[in-house]
């Protein structure tokens, strides 16, 4: 008699009837000679977590059914498990179910990993006798020794979690992450392949009270069943009581205390150091295919930032930035900006005579000091605080980049010793904390101000400060001498690059405030002045701050003397260019034979979709940035490897154009939050839609959908400048990159053209169920 497969069946305790079919279509299934089902229901109550049992049942099958009717915790971690245990997958979902809560679209996990639908248990029961119950998904092999370890990262940058974050750099550790502000979505592939390459991975659970706490969490209980499955260190760490029961207490630290979290990611960093002494080589399997094999990078540039040198593409943009040329570098989310702060990043400072600050502000941590400082103070002095405030951290920043650079240099040479000594001295004054990283140095500095004023004024608002009382209330150093010293020890040095990533990123999706270009104002005028300073006694300083479009287009407005900043523009207009990015990706993996793009391209790709060009299609909704073309590639790739397709067929682009394009719409929501109020989701107005539409139907969606008609003409140009709309030229779509990204291009071809038509760019169609016309 043929031996049974033996499945394992998860799935959540409510509703009873998800129960009650799924035990009638296993039932049903005792009578086949091939298949053996358990089934585990999961139970999200104190005392129930995940049990040796149900791991134990995982280990011992051959394949496992999780059902995702209602998304669950435990359900959740058990799939993510018998994943890094490398058994196959079967999930279902249960069509009369209605989305209540956590949906399937907010999380992304399992959407890329597919799911079969059923309605009753004799669909159920055929499904799973039919189903192909091995073939695994793969699982990369490769471990990234330079970023050892991957967190999983929250929506807001809170004390608790940049705690977090600054342990593991004390832990002398890189790490790569996800990033929600950085992707709205977390597909499972690159969960897998992410964890599958660290020694180590850090999943922070958030408590229910905090936003997005149901999303991050179900993310985190995927990546920590994943790390569990395939043996990695693994930290899960949660922030007080809430929301874990009782039988977590063997797989999360509880946190109380943000000192409390040193401990447990010093405990961490040890397990990682342990796995870096063992032999961690596994075998890799020579039946992967080429697809399989072949790596295109990360499509953030923070979780590449030790293999991105070997594929960069050297573009004008950046060749600037590396000569001093530009002191703003401007571009939309996802075409670049990070790539060249890391690239210039990395140059400069292993030039040995140079000091390079590459500096993130915590924006969670400017908006409080933005709310601390309004609280009580006069808008004419609150601008005078931001430069002086940012033009001291500076000056300690590059004091602490001086020190730390220079820590063993200067006992060997006696002409660094003494300047040293001295600069080491007034840099560590009574009353200034220097333990941490920037952003922790920068909150200490923060909450030294709050306490200073309140000590003086109480709760008093609107005070205006004399400049004497603004320093005392600011300063724990003499600046003038912290000047005089740093300037004097930078003579022996070449260049200084002070390098500001981030300043905007993090800050509330309720839209930019006055305020808040005024704190990037004053970051910009505090560095001119650094400058100047240094500039007198002939030593150089290159500044670069990276801005959002938006936020730039903004700042401007405001600016009085406009074009005072040396910036450059880093948005795509030509596919080639965004061609030879990807090219350079595929050689980077060791390609045998020709390189050029056409010969490289069919080997992963095929050659038409829909009669297009294969790689042109993609580009056109890539909405020309890097990052979106990478994601919409990777995705349509994970479908074919998770098919077991030699190279992406046009199935797999149809699979993969879905996923990318849920997750763009979430993506360009959030940017448009980020810039302007009142316009929450108001891109699902346009589901159903036609893809063509006229100015006033545009307008009728838009009030249908419940927006006041005040925003009607602000939304509209929103949508063109985000790419979202574009105009119908001689019955062609052009988008805002098609005019050089210049607003006024497209408003003179719209007011010449009159009563022109407008189209829904086709990267929304999937997300938004639109029809072509």
């Amino acid at each position: 008699m043929t031996k049974k497969e033996s499945g394992f069946y998860a799935y959540a305790s409510t509703p009873t009837d998800i129960g009650q079919t799924i035990e009638q279509a296993v039932k049903a299934l005792k009578t086949s000679s091939k298949i053996e089902v358990q089934t585990w229901r999961a139970l999200d109550i104190p005392g129930h977590f995940i049990s040796e049992k149900v791991l134990q049942g995982i280990d011992n099958c051959t394949f496992l059914i999780a059902d995702i009717s209602i998304l669950n915790f435990n359900v959740t971690y058990e799939i993510g498990y018998a994943i890094g245990k490398r058994k196959r997958i079967l999930l279902t979902k249960n069509k009369s179910i209605r989305d209540n809560g956590l949906t399937i679209r907010e999380v992304g996990i399992f959407d890329t990993l597919g799911y079969s639908e059923y309605q009753n248990s004799a669909e159920l029961s055929n499904f799973i006798e039919s189903a192909n119950h091995s073939n695994p998904l793969n699982i990369p092999s490769k471990i990234n020794i330079k970023s050892p370890v991957y967190l999983l990262e929250g929506m807001h940058k809170t004390d608790w979690a940049s705690r977090i974050v600054s342990r593991i750099k004390k832990a002398r550790f890189l790490f790569r992450s996800f990033d929600p502000n950085e992707q709205p979505r977390l597909s499972a592939n690159d969960a897998i392949d992410q964890v599958s390459q660290s020694h180590g991975v850090v999943v922070p659970l958030l408590s229910n009270t905090t936003v997005g706490s149901e999303v991050h969490n179900m993310r985190g209980a995927f990546i920590a069943g994943l790390a569990d499955g395939m043996g990695k260190a693994l930290c899960i760490l949660q922030q007080g009581d809430n929301p874990v029961p009782l039988d977590y207490r063997d797989f999360v630290h509880t946190t109380y205390h943000p000192n409390d979290i040193n401990e447990h990611i010093a405990d961490f960093a040890g397990k990682v150091a342990e796995a870096f002494q063992q032999d961690t080589k596994v075998a890799i399997t020579s039946n992967d295919t080429f697809l399989q094999s072949l790596d295109l990078g990360a499509t953030s540039a923070e979780n590449e930032m030790r293999t991105l040198e070997s594929y960069y593409l050297k573009t004008d943009q950046f060749l600037k930035a590396l000569r001093g040329e530009a002191n703003i570098v401007v571009g939309r989310k996802g075409s670049g900006k990070s790539a060249i702060f890391l690239q210039v990043r990395d140059r400069e400072r292993n030039k040995k005579g140079n000091v390079v600050l590459d500096l993130k502000p915590d924006g969670y941590k400017l908006i409080k000091f933005k709310e601390l400082i309004l609280s009580f103070l006069e808008e004419g002095t609150f601008q005078h605080t931001i430069m002086a405030f940012w033009e001291y951290v500076l000056l300690l920043e590059i004091c602490y980049k001086i020190l730390e650079k220079d820590r063993e240099q200067h006992k060997h040479d006696h002409t660094l010793y003494e300047p040293y000594r001295a600069l080491a001295d007034l840099y560590h004054a009574d009353g200034y904390e220097t333990e941490g990283d920037f952003s922790e140095r920068m909150g200490s500095l923060m909450e030294k101000i709050s306490t200073e004023y309140r000590s003086q004024h109480g709760s008093e608002t609107n005070v205006r400060l004399s400049a004497s009382k603004l320093t005392e209330m600011l300063y724990c150093h003499d600046v003038r001498d912290l000047s005089k010293q740093v300037i004097d020890y930078m003579a022996n040095k070449d260049v200084c690059w002070l390098l500001f990533d981030n300043i905007d990123k993090g800050w509330p999706t309720s839209g930019l405030e006055h305020e808040d270009l005024l704190i990037i104002r004053g970051l910009i005028d505090a560095t001119k002045k650094i400058e100047r300073q240094f500039e007198k006694s002939n030593i150089a300083v290159h500044t670069i701050v990276f801005l959002r479009n938006d936020v730039y287009e903004l700042l401007v407005q405001e600016t009085s003397d406009r074009g005072k900043d040396a910036s450059v523009l880093l948005d795509w207009t030509d596919p080639d260019l965004l061609r030879e990015l990807v090219r350079l990706r595929i050689v980077s993996n060791s390609i045998n034979g020709n390189n050029n793009f056409d010969s490289l391209w069919p080997k992963i790709f095929v050659s038409h979709y829909s009669g297009e060009e294969s790689s042109q299609y993609l580009i056109d909704r890539s909405l020309m940035r890097p990052r979106f073309l990478l994601n919409l590639i990777n995705q349509c790739k994970s479908f074919a490897i998770n098919l077991n397709h030699e190279r992406v067929l046009e199935e797999d682009i149809e699979k993969g154009l879905i996923a990318y394009s849920t997750d763009l719409l979430t993506d360009i929501g959030y940017e448009i939050n980020d810039v302007e109020n009142n316009v929450d989701d108001v891109l699902y107005a346009f589901i159903g839609s036609a893809s063509q539409l006229k100015k006033n139907e545009i307008f009728q969606m838009l009030e249908k959908f419940g927006v006041d008609n005040s925003f009607f003409e602000k939304i509209f140009e929103l949508l063109l400048w985000y790419g979202f709309i574009g105009l119908l030229v001689n019955e062609e779509p052009k988008y805002i990159y098609d005019f050089n990204y210049s607003m006024k291009l497209m408003s003179g071809m719209i007011k010449n053209k009159g009563d022109i038509d407008y189209q829904i760019n086709p990267a929304f169609w999937p997300a938004l169920m639109i029809e072509s016309r």
